[in-house]
């Protein structure tokens, strides 16, 4: 097994503060212990954040057992809270972690690093809501490892750890830790997915954690790939900081959509899904050259609206919403 503290190493900056999004479950816990014993050595002030979304009965439990673990080992412990059940939207799995990142984005100076518990198991699980969603390259990537959130960084350094490495190190290095009862909650996608498809798959191949990470590697390899060759075309289809249809139209339609997903990753907007991509190159490539249509997906309550619209001929993102 990969040694933790190796693996989180990398990430930090002498004397400089880093945050853990800890829960008090088991991949919180060792992150927050790893973190702790790699910070000795570059003497960097570790705090843990911790999110109450009252949820379960056993969530001010959960907190007071976070607030005396990180007591027990010297870590600054900051808390929050919010009540889940005030929450509405189809997906209260969703809902609860758009708030929970809300809450990191605040927290988080520039520059600054938070550090979160993901590991293969996620990888693994994630990849799977992707592809029923008929995510493409990117999504097939899965996870990150590390992106930015707010003004800092996002750093998921055990994603090549399985969920029993980690329990294993707990084991060893006699760790507490809470047991969440809403993971045994199967109204849950990923709770379902876990508990009830991924045992199926377990019980046939066992050894289907290592295939999944080598296929998310090529994956990425892939991906990044084709990102880099299609922001080199996109150059020659630029106005300024716009797209050109005309030249837009000389590719062909897949290469077409792929152009735009780089264009509007570029500008930093909220990605469409395959469903949308296709509504919205429809609408732009079929247009008459008098009119002036627009596009609109996202929610401006989620922060993550997008407006484009063609003028003269020239696709661009309207700012002024």
């Amino acid at each position: 097994m990969i040694e933790p503290k190796s693996l989180i190493i990398p990430h930090l900056e002498a004397q400089k503060t880093c945050y853990v999004a800890y829960s008090g479950g088991v991949d919180s816990t060792v992150l927050l212990y790893e973190v702790g014993e790699a910070a000795k050595d570059l003497k960097c002030n570790v705090v843990a954040i911790h999110i109450n979304h009252e949820y379960s009965k056993n969530s001010k439990r959960w907190e007071k057992h976070c607030e005396s673990f990180c007591k027990n080992y010297g870590f600054e412990f900051k808390k929050f809270s919010f009540n889940s059940n005030t929450l509405k939207g189809s997906s209260l799995e969703s809902l609860m972690r758009e708030e929970r990142y809300k809450i990191f984005e605040k927290v988080l100076k520039k520059d600054e690093i938070l550090f979160m518990g993901h590991h293969l198991d996620d990888q693994i699980e994630t990849l799977f809501f992707r592809m029923l969603r008929g995510s493409g390259l990117k999504g097939s990537s899965s996870i990150p490892m590390k992106r930015g959130l707010g003004n800092g960084f996002l750093v998921r350094p055990f994603l090549k750890l399985a969920k029993y490495d980690l329990i294993e190190i707990a084991k060893n290095k006699k760790l507490k830790y809470v047991e969440d009862d809403s993971n045994d909650d199967i109204k849950f996608d990923r709770n379902y997915l876990r508990k009830e498809v991924l045992t199926k798959i377990s019980e046939r191949w066992p050894n289907y954690r290592k295939s999944f990470s080598k296929y998310i590697d090529n994956h990425k390899t892939s991906y990044e790939f084709l990102r880099e060759t299609s922001t080199q075309e996109l150059k020659n289809i630029l106005d300024g900081e716009n797209i050109r249809l005309d030249k837009l139209k000389e590719y062909e339609s897949n290469y077409q959509k792929i152009l735009i997903l780089n264009w509007l990753e570029l500008k930093k907007c909220k990605l469409p899904n395959s469903q949308v991509l296709d509504e919205l190159t429809n609408t732009f490539l079929n247009a008459n050259k008098s009119s002036q249509p627009k596009f609109i997906w996202g929610s401006k309550e989620k922060g993550n609206y997008v407006c484009l619209r063609i003028k003269k001929g020239i696709l661009f993102k309207e700012s002024n919403l």
